[in-house]
């Protein structure tokens, strides 16, 4: 039989928190490990009280460490075969674990995989299925392109989930969101754990990257679904998270293609991360003003 372990990183995801944690339970057979970043609301208190499951191990931070580094209290004690890990806004069903795991134990070498991620009215996350992210294709993301030419190749969007095709059982990919994703643990083992130097969001994109640099395999799988209702704990914090994902960007880029542009190309992607980040954060601040 196929061992697991789910690992669920909680930052104030209200109700959510114990909806997750049941799917979790209900549609798997191997261990949930809920490690809590410090919360200040009451998701961890109502559900270790609605849930008294003897699978259920509980982590509490005395301080918020981040996604990775929550993760990886866990991951590095990890004994199954495989690590699921998932966001306290998802929800399984009954097959999207199994249609998953079936397709990496026909195929070992898919080393991380996911599934179609659904907002709560059904349609599609663009972020569950994605192709790295070069200067080009930031510079077309920041500045809205793939909006204004929707049709031109040119102008693609790094992120593709919501063109999905149902025919293809399994597909082979870039990259996958982290809010949902599986990772066999020999994988884990070889390449190592999530980098830490990532507070939040790109350490995803970064396991993806250095799945491809070790020759393992990135899956999507068209036929598994799981919902996600994205940024439940982000809401309080909208310019924090949004600060984030831009130095996210910017480390990944470092990380991995500082040494593939010239220093000239170098200043403009740092300066265009910038820019991204101080239009979104006004923006954030007078809609969440003119909301009042």
């Amino acid at each position: 039989m196929t061992s697991t372990h789910i690992v669920i990183v909680n930052y104030n995801s209200g109700d959510w928190l114990e909806r997750s944690v049941r799917s979790a339970l209900e549609f798997s057979d191997g261990r949930v490990s809920v490690v809590d970043n410090l919360s200040t609301d009451n998701s961890v208190t109502d559900c270790k009280a609605a849930i008294s499951d003897k699978r259920v191990e509980w982590h509490l931070n005395d301080q918020n460490v981040g996604f990775a580094a929550a993760n990886n209290q866990v991951l590095k004690n990890i004994d199954s075969e495989f690590a699921i890990l998932m966001n306290p806004d998802c929800q399984l069903n009954e097959d999207s674990l199994f249609r998953i795991l079936e397709a990496m134990q026909k195929d070992v070498s898919i080393g991380l995989a996911s599934c179609q991620i659904l907002n709560e009215d059904g349609s599609l996350q663009a972020t569950c299925r994605r192709r790295f992210p070069t200067p080009w294709s930031a510079f077309v993301r920041i500045f809205a392109l793939d909006r204004l030419f929707p049709d031109n190749p040119r102008f693609e969007n790094f992120d593709y989930g919501d063109q999905v095709d149902d025919s293809v059982s399994v597909e082979y990919v870039e990259a996958i969101s982290g809010a949902f994703m599986v990772a066999r643990m020999p994988f884990v083992n070889e390449v190592g754990l999530l980098d830490e130097d990532y507070f939040m969001h790109c350490e995803d994109l970064d396991w993806c990257k250095r799945a491809h640099l070790n020759g393992w395999q990135v899956a999507f799988i068209p036929s598994a679904r799981v919902v996600h209702a994205k940024g439940v704990g982000s809401k309080s914090r909208p310019i924090a998270v949004l600060y984030t994902l831009h130095t996210g960007m910017s480390r990944f880029f470092d990380k991995f293609y500082v040494n593939d542009y010239g220093l000239p190309l170098r200043l403009t992607v740092k300066a265009g991360i910038a820019t991204s980040f101080i239009v979104r954060a006004l923006v954030s601040v007078f809609s969440g003003v003119l909301g009042r």
